[in-house]
């Protein structure tokens, strides 16, 4: 016997619900890790509008660096020519019709849609608000940020809204000053063996650490001069900036130039600002108004010295012209 119209439509209803219900599979996140290298960017809010803003902006640039990224490079394989998989080209060329069973060519298609892909730019957790890491599979990442930087300086054209600051990171370590001056050492080699230059050493944090800031500072700064002995610290305006970023419990580390001249990598201030002056009109004008102001501090000493002996002199006349009336008192009283 058939079961009433509407418990059928009922049932019929259940069905077609439970059809379109799909499992839900939860997004694995990607932590900071020590090894890794990519891109910091910091925002004051809206973290995910900052992550997008980041993937367009170094997408655009990196395609006109290194070309557009047509394929996925896998971890064991290379793209070829046109951009495809040397794995899969093999695998698609010993594949036949008559050779290779069908059940084996499912097999091999779920084995290659399971390995993992190497994206050129992945974001990754670091466990500080408002501090987004980009990682990357680019060998250096300075020379992508620093055409990043001189076009927005030079175009003056706001790339970003939530995107404030983006540094490159040559280096990630552990929150240790044993880690961040095997990892400085590293990196130092290829900035500091070079001719005599200026330098300074940007140190931040986000939590507190227990490494001695100065200690540390000092100890980068001697293995900086152990490269060349001719290099000279200048906080104003160096050419070249250890960049330190602690985080929640692990260290980005990087060297950039003209850090201060290119308003510390402020995408928002670099966009606004009128002109960026090289550093040796900079030092130029530093010197000018350093002499001005010495002949100005001079100037003002001696005008002080001279009041000063004036107030004395006028002292002594008053003091001598009340010496002379007590005695012509005196006089005139025992008269």
């Amino acid at each position: 016997m058939a079961p009433p119209p509407a418990k059928r439509r009922k049932v019929q209803i259940q069905y077609r619900d439970n059809k379109r219900k799909k499992p839900y599979k939860a997004h694995k996140k990607q932590f900071l890790e020590s090894g890794q290298r990519g891109f910091l960017a910091t925002c004051n809010s809206n973290e995910w509008d900052c992550v997008k803003e980041c993937y367009n902006i170094l997408n655009q640039y990196a395609d006109v660096l290194y070309g557009a990224d047509e394929g996925e490079i896998k971890p064991n394989g290379k793209k070829d020519e046109k951009g495809h998989d040397s794995n899969a080209v093999i695998e698609e060329e010993g594949s036949t019709d008559d050779g290779n069973d069908i059940a084996d060519d499912l097999q091999k298609q779920i084995k290659a849609t399971k390995e993992k892909v190497k994206r050129r730019f992945q974001v990754v957790e670091t466990g500080v608000s408002n501090c987004v890491f980009i990682k990357t599979v680019l060998e250096n990442p300075v020379p992508l940020a620093i055409h990043i930087i001189e076009d927005i300086a030079k175009t003056k054209k706001q790339a970003s809204r939530y995107l404030t600051r983006l540094i490159p990171v040559q280096a990630v370590c552990s929150v240790s000053k044993e880690g961040i001056v095997k990892a400085a050492a590293r990196i130092c080699d290829k900035y500091f063996q070079t001719e005599p230059t200026t330098f300074s050493i940007v140190y931040n944090k986000s939590y507190k650490h227990n490494i001695d800031r100065e200690n540390l500072i000092k100890e980068l700064a001697t293995l900086i001069h152990a490269k060349n002995a001719d290099h000279k610290v200048d906080l104003k305006h160096p050419k070249k900036t250890f960049f330190i970023q602690l985080l929640k419990n692990l260290c980005c580390l990087s060297i950039v130039d003209n850090y201060v001249r290119y308003k510390k990598y402020n995408l928002i201030e670099l966009a606004r600002a009128e002109e960026c002056p090289d550093n040796t009109d900079t030092e130029v004008k530093d010197d000018k108004e350093a002499a001005n102001d010495g002949e100005v501090v001079e100037a003002k000493n001696a005008e002080k010295v001279e009041e000063k002996i004036v107030y004395k002199d006028k002292k002594r006349l008053a003091e001598t012209e009340g010496s002379n009336a007590k005695k012509a008192i005196k006089i005139a009283a025992d008269s």
